[in-house]
């Protein structure tokens, strides 16, 4: 009797153990491939990560800016000006109306901007460099003409 009880029990254990395991022969083929989205995802379904934002121009992008020859004066016609919320250009000023961080040395800014009678709007990446004292502005669309010229942060 003893027997046929420590047996009843125990077969269902062995028979669990065996459907857990795999047994499967067969390799991972080396040459599958994962599926890949158009977005590059990796086929889950998910869709790219959202961009991190900011309220505010962050700290290392603050202050006065100008071309190597620019003189940091107000009349410089390279001279532009970052506070948190808006950008000030010789002759035209923009309010930001989004910000994205890429990283502590990059950010897409956003711009309403309003100059000489016109309003338009403005997207430009800038990157910090040389321990915070170059900013290089550059174009977000690649289609638009415009020529990166580095800042140097004024004193």
């Amino acid at each position: 009797m003893m027997t046929r009880k420590a047996f009843s029990f125990a077969l269902p254990m062995v028979l669990l153990a065996a459907a857990c395991s795999d047994n499967s022969d067969t390799a991972p083929d080396p040459d599958a491939t994962m599926t890949v989205e158009p977005d590059g995802g990796i086929g889950d379904g998910a869709g790219p990560p959202e961009p991190v934002t900011a309220d505010t121009v962050p700290a290392a992008f603050l202050g006065v800016w100008d071309a190597g020859g620019g003189d940091c004066a107000p009349a410089s016609l390279t001279r532009m000006e970052i506070l948190p919320t808006t950008f000030q250009f010789y002759e035209s000023h923009g309010d930001v109306t989004r910000i994205e961080v890429d990283s502590p040395e990059k950010i897409v800014v956003s711009l309403a901007m309003e100059g000489e009678g016109e309003q338009w709007q403005m997207a430009r990446m800038f990157t910090l460099s040389d321990n915070g004292q170059k900013l290089t502005p550059s174009a977000v669309d690649p289609e638009e003409q415009f020529e990166p010229t580095p800042l140097t942060k004024c004193e």
